[in-house]
């Protein structure tokens, strides 16, 4: 078995079979793809939309939980897939035509521990876009995880790569269970860890744009939870960065990635604390101590920044040093809260 591709499900009836066509459609023997789908509790009928594939296609497994959340569901998949390589898909997304063959191929004759490609975003509803650009491998340089994101920094989403099996499980790496931003901890712990790794410039996915989903929701409940989960990620990206090889040529670079994407975390945390009026001024004055100590706050000092335009858009420019005044900050919260959401 070359690939097996792991999709966790929850209550998305209406994508799943878009997804699995995509995936079945790839030109790829049934004898090297396997497709993983654990449900994880859905009250949908998407459930039996997948075992019917699965009484139709021996390559096709169904498994059942008891809702635990995206990443205890990927984690089951881990444990139930045989694949070479691994590749995390969500439901809702679905791949370009005919473009597993030539991954799956790259990162077999290269030996890759990681391979990474790139994604176009659609919007629900728009057809369906299954045609990829014209591919460009003249540039796939592989190196090292350090060197990697020194280069390139990384994206958070785990359906931007596939994964050698053998290599998480000899590194121990899996998902967080029980947080959001459960990508961001799984994509930088792989990729430091790599010991060879590549990027392709090629639009191999499809990210669809799906309203009130768990990113676009204004649900108070959920919002403070994404509060928690980025704190959870800094956390992790800290430790990550303080057990980094100082002696390694990129080293320093590489620890400047890691405060950078620590640092926009924390922009993001603020915004959305301000927009929801998710915590009162004493919770963010903690809040806001505990970063200190993670080295994420005040945010985008030059000294820990690759360049100092890489703070961002132009919004950041004016924001920021109002919010790394904690005065500043504080105050505005309390105004924020004054006013009706």
């Amino acid at each position: 078995m070359k690939l097996s591709i792991l999709i966790p499900l929850y209550n998305k009836e209406k994508y799943i079979q878009r997804c699995l066509e995509s995936i079945l459609d790839q030109q790829v023997p049934s004898d090297g793809l396997e497709i993983v789908i654990v449900d994880d509790g859905s009250k949908d009928s998407g459930p039996l939309l997948v075992q019917q594939y699965a009484d139709g296609h021996t390559h096709i497994t169904l498994i059942r939980q008891k809702n635990q959340g995206p990443s205890a569901a990927r984690n089951k998949c881990m444990q139930a897939a045989t694949g070479d390589y691994l590749y995390f898909l969500d439901a809702d997304d679905y791949l370009a035509k005919n473009v597993l063959p030539t991954i799956l191929g790259l990162a077999t004759e290269n030996n890759l521990d990681v391979l990474e490609f790139e994604t176009k975003q659609v919007t629900e509803g728009s057809a369906l876009d299954r045609q990829p650009q014209v591919i460009d491998n003249s540039s796939m340089e592989v190196m090292d995880g350090v060197t990697y994101v020194a280069s390139n920094s990384f994206r958070n989403e785990a359906w931007r790569y596939i994964v050698k099996r053998e290599f998480l499980k000899d590194r121990e790496i899996a998902f967080i269970e029980g947080t959001l931003y459960e990508d961001t901890i799984f994509t930088a712990s792989v990729l430091l860890a790599a010991r060879r790794i590549a990027k392709l410039k090629w639009d191999v996915h499809r990210y669809v744009v799906v309203e009130n989903s768990i990113v676009t929701s204004k649900d108070i409940v959920h919002n403070k939870k994404f509060i928690v989960g980025m704190v959870n990620a800094i956390e992790h990206l800290h430790h990550l960065a303080s057990g980094l090889d100082h002696s390694h040529v990129n080293y320093s670079n590489a620890v400047k990635v890691l405060q950078g994407r620590k640092e926009d975390l924390v922009f993001a945390l603020i915004i959305r604390t301000l927009k929801f009026r998710l915590l009162n001024v004493r919770d963010l004055k903690v809040l806001l101590e505990k970063l200190e100590i993670f080295g994420a706050y005040p945010m985008y000092n030059e000294k820990t920044r690759l360049a100092p335009d890489q703070t961002g858009r132009d919004y950041k420019k004016i924001f920021v040093p109002i919010f790394n005044n904690k005065t500043c900050l504080l105050l505005g919260l309390r105004l924020m809260k004054a006013i009706p959401a």
